[in-house]
């Protein structure tokens, strides 16, 4: 039976201006939700047109599967890396900006296979060790005063593809389709649930 950790695709979609997301695998089965556990609640109704009003409070994602067992924790502060906590309270690793990068894709998105990449996080383990990185395709929002996010891919530190993310940025209900290359078994530990934790990590940077 596929489940959230082992699927080839992962289909995250925000159910409504909270932070309350429901996981399903290709065919829309579901494989998990995840729900914030801990920190202010974003506005709702009309109030939630003028942001989340969540500043650089922290908040923390549980990450389920369908038996509601927790299997990893997405916590996000302000002016930190987020980090992806396992369900024993141990770090697995962290999601960070990366400015030297985002510079280097803005005049090289080649290095990505992904013209238009104008911004990059970095994917650390446990000791800050870099193991990843992910590059998006951004556009600038009608406002012009942010970029959107259109989609991006997840390279290992060879630079080999380990996934490929869409994305469909939305004022709220937020979606985000996570593919692993056919033919590949996703990368080892701990990039692997730190590829499968990015969607929600980028989420929660831009809430």
């Amino acid at each position: 039976m596929t489940n959230l950790t082992d699927a080839p695709v992962l289909r995250i979609e925000q159910r409504s201006s909270q932070l309350e997301y429901l996981i399903s695998d290709g065919t829309g089965a579901e494989l998990g939700r995840a729900v914030q556990v801990a920190g202010p609640a974003p506005r709702k109704g009309l109030l939630g047109l003028a942001g989340s009003g969540l500043g650089d409070a922290r908040v923390v994602l549980q990450v389920s599967g369908t038996d509601g067992a927790p299997l990893f924790y997405v916590d996000r502060k302000g002016g930190c890396p987020v980090a992806i906590v396992g369900s024993g309270g141990d770090v697995i690793g962290r999601f960070v900006g990366d400015v030297a990068g985002t510079s280097r894709a803005k005049v090289d998105s080649s290095r990505f296979g992904l013209p238009g990449a104008g911004l990059v996080h970095r994917l650390w383990d446990a000791r800050d060790r870099p193991v990843g990185e992910v590059a998006w395709k951004v556009k600038t929002a009608q406002a012009a005063t942010a970029l959107e996010v259109l989609g991006g891919v997840c390279v290992d530190m060879d630079g080999t593809r380990t996934a490929e993310i869409e994305v469909q940025e939305r004022k709220f209900k937020d979606r985000y389709t996570l593919r692993i290359p056919p033919g590949l078994p996703g990368p080892p530990e701990p990039l692997r649930t730190l590829v499968r934790a990015v969607p929600l990590a980028l989420d929660l940077t831009r809430s």
